[in-house]
């Protein structure tokens, strides 16, 4: 499961769980059953036309009521309706900027120029291989805008008494006792590298990381260096919570 963090106007960092390619694709495809849907209703009512012998109005209206709707659908729903079409409503996904903006006209218009290539020339492939791969879950069009789709259903729900057993010494089993000789200054700032390296995966934060895991780990007297380190310091500031509440 991916996620992504994203900084609002009044500097609150909030945690959004990405859409996977099956939440994409559930989207895609409930969106291709509404347009054949629409097609079906379009079709029947063309056909009360054909019988007036005036195919230069029924192409007319064809290319109106039909073909322009069905090529611009994904470009004028995302603008509209704040980055969802029917599919992603229904599937509970939706089109944000990374920095937590809604996507505007020129983000919705590269994003939907760019499906010919993610898409409908590759059949889903190159999207799917680069959804899969980023760190973000973006496809080229992504990319390009600076967006992502994130979940408005996230997988996992918590009510607040999850929360408070969960962070509970008897729904809990600390795996670093002595963690505890820590202070709260020491934990705010393992929470806050965790925070920046995944915000901001970059060389210097990953140092930032590898240090803080190897002093900690030392402190610990720990007889090797845990290989997964950001594993190891989110489970020292659960046991600090845990150990120190």
């Amino acid at each position: 499961m991916k996620t992504i963090e994203i900084l609002t106007a009044n500097n609150i960092s909030i945690e959004y769980e990405t859409a996977n390619v099956g939440n994409r694709g559930a989207a895609l495809f409930i969106d291709l059953m509404a347009l054949f849907v629409y097609w079906l209703i379009m079709a029947l009512f063309l056909a009360n036309f054909v019988s007036l012998n005036n195919m230069d109005a029924v192409i007319g209206l064809y290319y109106i009521l039909v073909a322009i709707p069905f090529m611009t659908y994904s470009l004028f729903m995302e603008f509209f309706f704040k980055g969802q079409t029917i599919g992603k409503m229904l599937v509970g996904i939706r089109v944000v900027k990374l920095n937590g903006e809604n996507v505007d006209l020129n983000d919705c218009a590269m994003r939907w120029s760019f499906k010919i290539i993610d898409f409908w020339f590759s059949f889903g492939g190159i999207a799917a291989l680069f959804i899969s791969t980023t760190e973000k879950s973006q496809r080229l069009g992504d990319l390009l805008t600076q967006t992502t789709v994130i979940k408005t259903k996230p997988t996992q729900k918590y009510t607040i008494k999850d929360i408070l057993r969960i962070k509970n010494k008897t729904e809990y089993q600390p795996t670093y006792l002595s963690v505890t000789q820590f202070t709260d200054e020491d934990m705010i700032l393992v929470k806050n590298a965790i925070s920046r390296v995944k915000q901001y995966p970059n060389k210097s934060h990953k140092t930032l990381i590898n240090n803080l895991t190897n002093a900690i780990a030392k402190q610990l007297n720990l007889n090797e260096i845990p290989q997964k380190k950001l594993v190891f310091l989110n489970t020292v500031l659960q046991d600090y919570i845990v150990l120190t509440r």
